[in-house]
């Protein structure tokens, strides 16, 4: 009789040591798990708002360089003592030219890029090397003027990438990517669809669906460069 009292004991105790062992393990657990985010939507948003905040400052800054740039002019045009020969007038206008700093127009290519509209993957989006690449076939084929996204290339400029956003001239841009270039454009379209040359992104075309869409103009815009000329160079990133 005693036995079998103590084998009911045994199997009504056995639910609550069980219970005991279970809650002393979610609190040890709830001490050491960190805390997590309830609303996965609030980092997207909170990055949202940074990136719109950014750009909006950005603009900011361009307004205010093209604005004192323009008052620099007005001020020289309005100076009547300044004593220059024509000459050195032409002289000062085609280095500024070949500087960048002048608006230009002509014939040329505008060339456009975009990620793939299928799935997505390393080889499937533009990268800033590729901008490079392109960038570098386009002044080996000649051209005399380029902007990326309306941004003007200089010397100065630099082609770069912070996680998967392309910066040029520190100046952050999105896909698609637009290439206007100024020059021979037969020259340049030829080397441009040629498979032999950028063969790497000639390639994620035919396999990854990224976009690479090529056209001629008569008459291509190409503006001045509005940011700080300087002398550092660089040419990181993917």
């Amino acid at each position: 009789m005693t036995k079998l009292r103590d084998k009911k004991f045994y199997q009504k105790s056995i639910p609550i040591l069980v219970g005991l062992a279970l809650g002393i393990l979610i609190v040890a657990q709830s001490n050491v798990l960190p805390s997590r985010v309830v609303n996965p939507i609030l980092p997207y948003i909170s990055l949202k708002e940074t990136r719109d905040s950014l750009y909006l400052d950005q603009i900011d800054l361009k307004n205010e360089i093209s604005s004192l740039q323009e008052k620099i002019s007005r001020i020289q045009k309005e100076n009547k003592n300044l004593n220059i020969s024509k000459s050195d007038l032409e002289a000062l206008l085609q280095a500024k030219a070949k500087a960048g700093l002048t608006d230009l127009s002509g014939p040329g290519i505008i060339l456009t890029m975009n990620d793939s509209f299928g799935v997505v993957s390393e080889d499937s989006i533009v990268h800033a090397a590729d901008v490079r690449d392109v960038l570098n076939l386009l002044w080996g084929s000649g051209a005399e003027a380029i902007t990326v996204n309306d941004e003007r290339v200089v010397a100065s400029t630099a082609v770069d990438c912070i996680v998967n956003t392309i910066l040029i001239n520190n100046t952050r841009i999105s896909t698609p990517i637009v290439i206007r270039s100024i020059g021979d454009r037969e020259e340049m379209a030829r080397r441009l669809t040629d498979s032999s040359f950028l063969v790497d992104i000639h390639k994620r075309v035919l396999e990854n669906g990224l976009k690479f869409d090529v056209q001629r103009g008569e008459n291509i815009s190409i503006s001045g460069f509005r940011g700080a000329l300087t002398s550092e160079v660089s040419g990181g990133g993917n």
